[in-house]
């Protein structure tokens, strides 16, 4: 037989109809002239390319999203986008997660403690209470997000700020409404806008799958999936005696099942990540759940992740009723951790198949809590001393606007510390900066010494005019010495306008009379508008 019509031994006709295929996939004809791009439209006059009818990829950045962050060439595909975007090099992989809502009214932290020198992208502040907030993430900081998925994220965010700014007039249309009245008309408006909220919520579980990297694009690029990443699994039963390691451990794959894992129905996932709150509290002991004042106590409400907190001496039957509503919730979230757990170890395909039986058998459970809510929250509205803000501060308001400005000016300083702080930090966390700390603050001293001075001289301003205010008034009886009343006219300045930070957040979480969904919509802003600092990137261990 002729050699050159020798049959081709099997492992070698599979390499060879892969590079056939890769190379008809990878490599694209190029004539003269042919940039990849599609051809311009013509102008009809001249014959010439219409230039004025080529779109911008960057033409509508205002729009608030991710656009112009990807796409610097046109591919034929996403393997083909990945493929020149990373230039087949194998970079460190860093996952970012979202902070942690705070209890209704609790002080707004400054920033995170700085992890890694690997800053969250700005682009995730507008998709901060998001469920792809992590997947976002992942294809924002390995520059891969193609433009049909740049568009829907912005198309995604401008409807949604739409549906917000449009529950806020009408909230605020009925301020001055009976309570009878204004849950009258919310509860019509509800019927109204529901269905659309339920459309966009569809819209948000679809990009979270979109964002997953799938395919061929998958198996060149990875999924994405912290998962996928890390190199240990939980053990299928609990420990009663956990350890702060293993509670870490545990910690680490709740927050991030939270968006990474499939099979969980969006109530869920936002139950989970109650779950990871809980234990990142309980791995500090204090942390972002730190005790409430003493009187009161903070739970977990609706929408999930917000945490309320109530008088100690609520009628017996509204305490019963808080009671048998925290009791339902932690039911449903041990059964989730429980599976969580138990098929941590398993096949990716089995473990979503016994999430997805899970959220079924949950989902009237989950119903029927958001009824349960919605009696709390009627009962709630008649109790008298529920958390809220203070009255203003007994002072002059040109005072007031002097001490405003000046914590201004001492916040802006100490983010410039932070952010400088992080730009030294190593990397690789397994070595150690190359300037200590210490050094690195005696250097900030040094360099923003006129601003130091110009803070003393404010605050120094501030005290003299605050005497003056105290005299003026005939208060010579009053024991409190100077520094005592700056720090009460502060305390409650601040409580202020922390307050103010939190007005969507009461709304969403205690106003009677909005849908679950309508909570939800107005809870993600209220999240958003708090303006938390993006925790900084981790690599899966």
């Amino acid at each position: 037989m002729n050699a050159s019509l020798a049959p081709v031994p099997p492992h070698l006709s599979f390499r060879i109809t892969f590079l056939l295929w890769a190379s008809v996939l990878l490599i694209r004809p190029v004539v003269a002239g042919d940039t990849g791009a599609p051809p311009s439209p013509v102008d009809g006059r001249t014959g010439k390319p219409d230039s004025s009818a080529i779109s911008n990829p960057n033409a509508d950045r205002d729009v608030p999203g991710v656009l112009g962050r990807s796409d610097k060439i046109r591919f034929f595909n996403d393997v083909t986008d990945h493929y020149s975007n990373a230039r087949g090099e194998r970079l460190i992989q860093y996952f970012f997660f979202p902070p942690e809502p705070p209890p209704l009214g609790s002080p707004l932290r400054l920033f995170y403690p700085p992890s890694t020198g690997v800053s969250a992208p700005a682009e995730l502040a507008g998709y901060v209470n998001e469920p792809f907030y992590s997947l976002l993430g992942v294809r924002l900081t390995a520059e891969d997000l193609p433009r049909r998925l740049q568009l829907g994220l912005a198309a995604y965010r401008s409807a949604k700020m739409e549906l917000q700014n449009e529950l806020r007039s009408k909230i605020a249309h009925l301020k001055e409404a009976s309570a009878a009245t204004r849950q009258q008309e919310l509860a019509a408006f509800a019927l109204v806008q529901t269905p659309k909220i339920v459309e966009l919520e569809t819209t948000a579980a679809q990009l979270r799958t979109d964002l997953q990297r799938s395919g061929m694009y998958g198996v060149i690029a990875g999924r994405g999936d912290w998962n996928e990443a890390r190199s240990w699994r939980l053990p299928a039963s609990r420990d009663d005696k956990a350890t702060k390691d293993t509670l870490q451990m545990e910690y680490e794959v709740m927050r991030a099942a939270a968006c990474f894992q499939d099979g969980l129905s969006p109530a869920q996932r936002r139950l989970v990540r109650e779950i990871a709150m809980e234990l990142n509290s309980e791995i500090h002991q204090a942390g972002a759940s730190s005790p409430a004042p003493t009187g009161s106590s903070w739970f977990f409400f609706l929408p999930e992740t917000a945490r309320i907190r109530v008088p100690a001496d609520l009628p017996a039957g509204l305490a019963r009723e808080i009671d048998g509503f925290v009791s339902e919730k932690a039911l449903l979230k041990a059964e989730l951790r429980d599976a969580l757990r138990q098929y941590d170890g398993a096949d990716a395909d089995e473990r979503t198949r016994a999430l997805k039986q899970l959220a079924v058998s949950q989902a009237p459970r989950i119903a029927a809590l958001e009824e349960r809510g919605e009696a709390i929250r009627r009962a709630l509205a008649d109790v008298p001393d529920m958390p809220g803000p203070p009255p203003p501060p007994p002072m002059p308001g040109q005072l007031v606007d002097r001490i405003s400005l000046y914590r201004s000016h001492k916040a802006e300083l100490l983010e410039v510390l932070h952010a400088e702080l992080v730009q030294t930090l190593p990397v690789d966390r397994s070595r150690e900066s190359s300037v200590p700390i210490h050094e690195q603050v005696t250097a900030f001293n040094r360099e923003h010494a006129a601003q130091f001075a110009q803070l003393t001289k404010e605050r120094d301003g501030i005290r003299e005019a605050l005497a003056q205010v105290v005299r003026s008034g005939n208060a010579a009886q009053d024991r409190k010495s100077i520094n005592d009343l700056l720090e009460e006219f502060e305390n409650a300045r601040q409580a202020q306008e922390v307050w103010e930070e939190y007005r969507d957040y009461q709304v969403a979480v205690l106003l009677p009379g909005l849908s679950p969904e309508q909570r939800r919509l107005l809870y993600d802003a209220a999240v958003e508008k708090l303006a938390l600092p993006l925790p900084t990137g981790e690599v899966a261990r």
